[in-house]
């Protein structure tokens, strides 16, 4: 056998071998596909079908428009798929925040192309099961601006853990997420290329042994969220048979966008010199100029889903009203669930922020101040003559009542966790509860929260001591990460054993809806019911949540009390009588005075 080095771009590299026997599947409406095998130390092997297409080039006419998948891409020769499609374009630098993690399991720049539509299929080696393997679709993180199916490893999940499993491709930025809020271009198309994904491999995951009535869909950060929006889209029901959601916003209130886009509009006409209406006009300009420039100028926009009711007539809605709404009506897929997060969810986001503003000589004042900064970077508020002068005291007395601490802060660490709980509970930790509590009425549900800190030097040169476990960093134990070759002889044998049991757990989900079934590890974790909502805190020792290790009051505030809070305070006052401002009293908030004590040395 020829040995030859695989190298999977920015990636991952491994060696691989490259078989005597080519590997063939036939896809009936699209052609033959030569696979190849990919192998570590000869004897360990996996297929790999890489570079497939699931929909036509999104290309000319194509370019800000839905996926063309009635006349796939199909061929007469047997086509090569032995390497990786670019990945969709986007900017090279990433959010300095991702850095840490991404510095760890990539290697190299990526290649990205407006030519992006393509997934990559990985298959076991090893006799096909009667019912066939079950199937486990990836959609990647990366803020809907950014990147790639091409940079997640899935050697030890689908070697060990005889799994089927798919990384999707999907358009980014302004060329996945743009909008004239209108039929000309009704946006969301990165959230129907994951639909024209899913379908594909719904209709032809049978072709390589998988079982098409045991598809999991698992997602972190945007692509948590995009699952969650997946579950209000009714036409996907029967695709997909379980959902894996980690590290999701998607009740967070600017998680979807409004389709109110004058000003991107008028900004996207005169940065590239088009005619700004009708937006016909537009559309055809855009059309015609350089993606990749196209990418570049627009960078700095909050790229993301909006609410897309009513515009367009070619293509149903994605996301027809408010997410919260649909799950309280109960228009939702019911599917199993399994979904969690770190337990310092933001911490390299703010920890130069944080380390600014809570200064190890810092006062009560430092931490108002941190928090009344990512109060108001969420909360737009007016103080305007005509509004209420006490708007953001509203939002502040509430959130200072609930998280001032009962005992004094004596150092900066605890500040900074202070903080980092705040912004956790907040953002990631009260959705996914939310999301748990709607999903477990009608199916199997199991929630964790991630704790465990990497135990190897080089993967905490950037995590300062403070910080536990940020974004991404429970993706190295989903992914097996501590088996990769690139790190393998640096890797804490504790970070191996985590990644196997992280990885039981997720596999037996994919396959049987239940993270313990048939488990060899003596962990209890219990499913969430409403009744008993338990959380696996997953650190040394993996115990079910109780009310002195989880604060579940502060789910209940993010969820129920917090948005009475910002309703009043946004709509807050009535007319003043005797010259003195009279509160809504449907929510008891006013300004309490609150304080608390902050001693740092």
């Amino acid at each position: 056998m020829l040995k030859t080095l695989l190298v999977l771009p920015l990636l991952i590299s491994f060696r691989g071998y490259l078989s005597q026997k080519p590997l063939t599947v036939d896809l009936p409406k699209q052609g033959v596909l030569q696979g190849k095998e990919i192998s570590r130390f000869r004897t360990e092997k996996i297929h790999g079908f890489l570079g497939i297409p699931y929909a036509k080039p999104p290309l000319g006419e194509f370019k800000f428009a839905p996926p063309q998948t009635d006349d796939l891409p199909s061929w007469d020769d047997v086509r090569n798929a032995t390497d990786f499609a670019p990945s969709c374009l986007q900017v090279e630098k990433m959010k300095e925040s991702d850095e840490p993690f991404f510095k760890i399991i990539m290697d190299g720049k990526l290649k990205t192309d407006e030519d992006c539509l393509y997934l990559n299929v990985y298959v076991p080696s090893s006799r096909v099961p009667t019912q066939g393997y079950p199937t486990i679709v990836w959609i990647h993180p990366g803020s809907f601006v950014s990147g790639s199916p091409n940079i997640w490893n899935p050697f030890r999940l689908v070697l060990r853990y005889n799994v089927i499993v798919v990384t999707i491709a999907y358009r980014l930025n302004i060329m996945g997420f743009f909008t004239t809020g209108d039929g000309e271009a009704p946006g969301n198309f990165g959230l129907m290329d994951q639909r024209a994904a899913i379908t594909w491999v719904k209709e032809n995951i049978n072709h390589f042994g998988g079982d098409p009535e045991n598809i999991c869909l698992m997602g972190y950060g945007a692509g948590a969220t995009s699952i969650g929006l997946h579950l209000i889209n009714l036409e996907l029901e029967g695709l997909f048979s379980s959902a894996i959601i980690m590290g999701g916003s998607l009740f967070k209130s600017n998680s979807v966008g409004s389709p109110k886009v004058d000003d991107v509009l008028d900004k996207v006409g005169v940065n590239h010199g088009c005619i700004r209406k009708p937006t016909s006009l537009l559309m055809q300009c855009l059309r015609n100029i350089d993606s990749k420039l196209i990418v570049e100028e627009n960078q700095n926009h909050d790229w993301k889903p909006t609410y897309d009711k009513d515009l367009s007539n070619s293509t149903n809605p994605i996301i027809p009203e408010n997410v919260r709404t649909l799950f309280e009506r109960g228009e939702f897929i019911k599917v199993p669930l399994l979904t969690g997060y770190t337990n310092m969810e933001d911490a390299l986001m703010v920890k130069d922020i944080l380390e600014e503003m809570l200064p190890s000589n810092g006062t009560s004042a430092h931490l108002s101040a941190a928090l009344n900064d990512y109060i108001s970077s969420d909360f737009s508020i007016s103080n305007d003559s005509d509004s209420c002068s006490y708007n953001s005291n509203h939002l502040m007395d509430s959130v200072m009542f609930f998280y001032s601490p009962t005992t004094p802060v004596k150092n900066q660490d605890d500040a900074r966790k202070l903080v980092i709980d705040f912004l956790t509970d907040k953002n990631v930790a009260s959705s996914t509860f939310l999301l748990a509590t709607y999903m477990s009425t009608h199916r199997p549900t199991y929630v964790y929260r991630f704790d465990m800190k990497p135990s190897t030097e080089a993967v905490l040169v950037d995590l300062p001591d403070w910080i536990s476990v940020p974004h991404l960093f429970d993706l190295l134990y989903v992914w097996g990460a501590p088996y990769w070759v690139r790190l393998s002889g640096n890797w804490d044998n504790r970070d191996r054993l985590t990644a196997d049991v992280i990885m039981t757990f997720w596999t037996n989900f994919a396959k049987h809806s239940n993270p313990m079934h048939s488990s060899p590890y003596p962990i209890k974790w219990d499913a969430f019911v409403e009744d008993n909502p338990g959380i696996l805190l997953m650190d040394r020792t993996y115990v079910m949540s109780t009310a002195d290790k989880i604060n579940y009051k502060s789910f209940q505030f993010w969820n129920d009390y917090f948005p009475k809070v910002l309703s009043v305070a946004t709509t807050c006052c009535n007319p003043k009588e005797d010259g003195q401002t009279v509160f809504r009293s449907d929510v008891l908030v006013v300004t309490l005075g609150i304080s608390f004590t902050l001693i740092l040395n």
